[in-house]
C-alpha cells in the first residue's frame, strides 16, 4: 500500500465481507487505533484498522481485506 493509514485519517469505505455491520459503501470515520492481531484464518499476522464512524459506531476493517480509500491523511507520523 502506497499511503499507508495512520491515526487520525479520514477513510471512506469502499466494501466490506462483514454481514454482521451496518456500514455500506461511502461511509465516512476517523481512524482511532491500529494493532496487529494473528488472526488464524489469515494465516499470518494482520493489521486491524479500528475506525469510529460518523454513524457513530466503532467498527475495524482488515487491511488486504476490507477496502477503503484515504480521503484526509493526518499530519502525525
Amino acid at each position: 500500500m502506497t499511503n499507508e493509514v495512520k491515526i487520525g485519517d479520514r477513510i471512506k469505505l469502499v466494501h466490506t465481507d462483514d454481514k454482521f455491520v451496518q456500514l455500506k459503501p461511502g461511509d465516512l470515520g476517523t481512524v482511532w487505533d491500529i494493532s496487529i492481531f494473528n488472526i488464524q484464518t489469515y494465516g499470518k499476522p494482520v493489521r486491524v484498522i479500528w475506525i469510529s464512524w460518523n454513524s457513530g459506531s466503532k467498527f475495524a476493517l482488515i487491511e488486504g481485506n476490507d477496502e477503503f480509500e484515504i480521503l484526509l491523511a493526518s499530519k502525525r507520523k
